[in-house]
């Protein structure tokens, strides 16, 4: 069992390159007994297969797959929705893992309980065998209560799922910052393009920026540089539709001073 590595700044990383992001597991404290290891992980198995499932599909649901249509595109929106649901699947997962342990965390302290006899306290202090008996039933009363195995194995179980959690949200939010920089290219090549003629402008469904290219036309030059420059719009973009903007207000009458 491997478990996840917590930052600490103190080891290199190149001591953990290819481990993808866990270091090997400790030794058992107790070398008298190495099984506690594989007990843990039982649990943990069994845990999460009582909470989680297998997630292997039907025959019927594979069936649909198949004949369903390809899913549509991923956007900006349909990822961050995910990513929503993946934090709250997550806080779910946590409180359940915490029920879980703090169930363990108590029924071992019954049964500790339950084999502990207070009888056995009751010795003759001039035989130091017994004296060695109840200083060992105090050790070990003292090492359940304090429960070191208890956290390590606590601690492990809350790495895997910490880890599994990451890797997923660190791929969806990798995949909308992707989206994020086609929408922005997008936006601003759609930002570049200018109207030649009225009809392009009646055409644009955007309404930010079509009043963008309407504020554009009634500015003055100095601002109309300065706007030229922040939507990248070229001269020659723009001139066919100022200039025949220019021309229908000097045939206004009313508007014959702005010429």
């Amino acid at each position: 069992m491997t478990t996840i590595i917590h930052g600490s700044g103190t080891s290199s990383p190149a001591v953990h390159r290819g481990k993808n992001g866990f270091r090997e597991a400790e030794p058992p404290s107790n070398q008298d007994n190495p099984d506690d290891i594989t007990v843990r992980n039982v649990r943990l198995a069994q845990y999460v297969l009582a909470n989680t499932g297998t997630h292997v599909p039907s025959r019927e649901t594979l069936r649909k797959l198949g004949e369903s249509k390809s899913p549509p595109a991923e956007t900006v929106d349909s990822v961050t929705k995910k990513i929503k649901k993946l934090k709250r699947q997550h806080r779910k997962d946590l409180e359940n893992l915490f029920k879980f342990q703090l169930s363990e965390y108590h029924q071992e302290l019954v049964d500790h309980r339950i084999c502990h006899d207070v009888t056995y306290m009751d010795i003759d202090e001039s035989y130091p065998d017994q004296v060695d008996f109840r200083k060992a039933l105090q050790d070990l009363d003292k090492q359940v209560l304090e429960m070191d195995r208890f956290k390590r194995d606590a601690e492990d179980a809350l790495s895997v799922l910490r880890y599994a959690y990451l890797k997923t949200f660190n791929s969806l939010v990798g995949i909308r910052r992707s989206l994020e920089s086609l929408d922005s290219a997008e936006r601003r090549k759609r930002d570049a393009c200018f109207p030649q003629t009225v009809q392009q402008y009646h055409n644009i469904t955007d309404r930010d920026v079509q009043l963008r290219v309407a504020r554009f036309l009634i500015s003055s030059e100095k601002e109309q540089e300065k706007m030229m420059d922040e939507f990248g719009w070229a001269y020659r973009a723009v001139r066919p539709l100022l200039s025949f903007y220019k021309d229908d207000v000097c045939r206004q009458p009313h508007l014959v001073d702005q010429c």
